[in-house]
């Protein structure tokens, strides 16, 4: 008999491709589309003078006040099956084609732990797992990852115990399943179910945020058909932030890293002197400009691969980055190359006051907002209490604070 989790298909199936056109992009940008997809060395000194392309569409969704233009309106792969994991989490290996032997219902979230999108997403998941797990759904977390760090097992490890995840998770780090499955963004979900003639198929995708109440109600519908009984159950329904008033905009993702800023829809980095060779040492002077969707350094940093990393310092200097945005939260990728580093936060040239604070910030003696930077992840910088236009420094003496991604939100609350 033909694998439960494929699709008896004649000829060749192709993946339709995902063609995204949006106004915004980034892991950071925002919720997703609300429509879920039913299937049937330079070292001189830097100037200010780059120019900057329209944001366009990068390796993640955009945000649902900007839905995605060009869904794909059909799923087709002939093997479904999971393939190149590593390492599980919270279970023993699962296999697709066992699970719909014993009837059970699969969504598939493919996230990576420093995506915001999908850090947004785990109240839902969480509640679902909760509330459906018994009656035959099985949720898998496939930890795609972005960066090299997130291949680490004990960092996925630490992420999965810091958001409380319980449910499965499957280290994906070569990305075989992703990409077998044709993915580009995080995150990206599949609801896969067992059709009345022994197939399996997914029923319904969605990528990034949004789209929650349809994907609830097809989980219930599907596991009552499958004969879970669910008929008389409400849908959880979790509550998730709302949009913040007078959230016109939202800037886009910035990437530190030189591989990204080199694309025709980069430009992250504002000034000429980081875009004249790779891997260089640039002593840059921040003469204060300012362009919407770039950042600005001072001091020295280091133009890699994946971040702009900071480099040494004199005494009475540091290095710096500085930044505009249109936002309600500011979230940034980060990591140190050995100890922790302490990085001054100062929002519109002022310490970031406790009504304004994300998370991983505190204050030291001197009364300075604060970040201390060790492990590779994401930090909650700012959470403000009302959306709008701010400037953003951050500022260290120390050698080594790698900037991955800068990401943002326009909700009520959250990152």
């Amino acid at each position: 008999m033909k694998n439960r989790f494929a699709l008896n298909l004649t000829g060749l199936v192709l993946i339709v491709a995902v063609a995204s056109v949006a106004l915004v992009a980034a892991c950071g940008g925002g919720s997703s589309s609300d429509q879920p997809t039913t299937v049937s060395g330079s070292s001189e000194t830097a100037s200010s003078d780059a120019g900057i392309l329209p944001p366009t569409a990068t390796a993640t969704p955009p945000g649902n006040e900007f839905p995605i233009v060009g869904q794909p309106e059909r799923f087709l792969l002939e093997d479904l099956s999971l393939v190149g994991l590593d390492n599980w989490i919270n279970s023993e290996p699962l296999n697709l084609e066992q699970l719909a032997d014993e009837n059970k219902l699969v969504l598939l979230d493919f996230w990576t732990y420093t995506c915001v999108n999908c850090i947004r997403t785990f109240p839902y998941l969480k509640a679902w797992h909760e509330a459906y797990a018994e009656l035959g759904l099985v949720i898998i977390g496939v930890h795609s990852p972005e960066f090299e760090f997130e291949k680490i097992l004990a960092n996925v490890q630490a992420a999965v115990e810091r958001y409380g995840i319980e449910y499965p998770v499957a280290l994906d780090s070569d990305k075989e399943t992703w990409d077998k499955y044709g993915n580009h963004f995080w995150p990206s979900k599949y609801l896969i179910t067992v059709a009345p003639n022994g197939e399996s198929s997914v029923v319904l995708r969605h990528f990034g945020e949004g789209g929650y109440q349809e994907f609830e109600s097809t989980i219930l519908a599907e596991l009552d058909r499958l004969g879970h009984g669910t008929g008389d159950l409400w849908a959880v329904n979790p509550v998730g932030p709302e949009r913040s008033d007078n959230a016109h905009t939202i800037t886009r993702e910035l990437y530190g890293g030189y591989s990204k800023n080199y694309l025709s829809d980069g430009l992250y980095a504002g000034q000429d002197a980081y875009y004249e060779a790779p891997d260089s040492i640039v002593d840059y002077v921040d003469d204060g400009t300012r362009r919407h969707g770039q950042f600005f350094l001072n001091g020295q940093w280091i133009n890699s691969e994946n971040a702009v990393v900071s480099g040494k310092t004199v005494e009475s200097t540091s290095s710096e980055f500085a930044f505009e945005f249109f936002a309600t939260s500011v979230n940034s990728v980060l990591s140190s190359s050995s100890e922790t580093i302490e990085v001054v936060v100062e929002i519109d040239g002022e310490p970031v006051s406790s009504q304004q604070a994300g998370e991983d910030i505190h204050w030291n003696t001197d009364g300075e907002s604060v970040l201390s930077i060790g492990d590779a992840r994401l930090y909650q910088i700012l959470e403000l209490p009302e959306f709008g236009k701010h400037e953003l420094v951050l500022k260290t003496n120390s050698e080594g604070l790698a900037v991955y991604t800068m990401t943002f939100g326009v909700n009520e609350f959250g990152p």
